[in-house]
């Protein structure tokens, strides 16, 4: 009889520390997983640090830029008006018939370079064949 007792007490007492183990591998198992969540929050806390900082830098190239652009429109009104407008030169109509002489030319050239090309193209399909 105290044989049995002390059986059932042992059997007792085992199946008491497998459910304490069990019992201390959920708990390192929360812990890992409570390490985990915190590694990630403070990534995510640099990471938001980080979006805040270029954010800051942002608005202060904004604020920069709209200073500038008032500084701008303050230097352009204060010009004076402008009157009537410039005179044009006495030889606008030879620079443009120039501009159009050297249009012509250009064109000239580019279809004479697209025969070349042609050209070359050619031999080539032909020397590949």
């Amino acid at each position: 009889e105290e044989v049995f007792r002390v059986q059932r007490q042992a059997l007792f007492m085992k199946s008491e520390r497998q459910a304490a183990e069990d019992r201390l591998g959920a708990a390192q198992k929360q812990l890992e997983q409570a390490k985990d969540e915190a590694r990630r929050l403070r990534e995510m806390h640099g990471h938001a640090e980080d979006a805040a900082r270029l954010v800051r830098d942002r608005d202060r190239k904004i604020t920069e830029l709209s200073k500038e652009v008032f500084r701008l429109k303050e230097a352009l009104n204060a010009l004076p008006e402008s009157g009537p407008p410039p005179q044009s030169p006495p030889n606008t109509a030879a620079l443009q018939a120039r501009v159009r002489a050297l249009e012509e030319k250009l064109e000239e050239t580019e279809t004479r370079h697209s025969k070349v090309v042609t050209l070359y193209r050619s031999h080539l399909l032909y020397a590949v064949q």
